[in-house]
């Protein structure tokens, strides 16, 4: 995989870092992904899901301002859709309920991400 593939991809973007947020963004739409939101907080999150259709994928900072984003990938992925953190967070610091969940350090590598969101065959 030379690229990343999300042609068409849906995926929502829950990042309160300003230029963090913008960078993933442009990432996703050099290749062809559709950004949902973007949401800075939770609730601004949570708002996005009760839109249809629902995103293709996530990809959440764990700490939004005083919130923590794991209510909402509690949502997403009783939804069906899968998730990753981008966060600066120590994967020890995160609750063994989410060790399933990809941990991708920011700045994102793009590469990375939709590899972990959308594994091949």
């Amino acid at each position: 995989m030379n690229k990343p593939d999300l042609a068409g991809r849906r995926i929502l973007v829950v990042e309160d870092e300003f230029f963090l947020c913008l960078d993933i963004c442009q990432q996703i739409e050099s290749y062809g992904g559709v950004v949902v939101g973007p949401a800075p907080t939770l609730k601004e999150g949570f708002a996005v899901l009760q839109e249809k259709p629902l995103p293709d994928g996530g990809i959440l900072n764990i700490r939004l301002g005083s919130e923590l984003a794991y209510p909402l990938a509690d949502d997403l992925l009783a939804a069906g859709v899968p998730v990753i953190f981008a966060s600066s967070e120590d994967k020890a610091s995160i609750p063994e309920k989410y060790a399933g969940i990809p941990l991708v350090p920011k700045p994102i590598n793009m590469m990375i991400v939709a590899e972990k969101l959308f594994p091949g065959p």
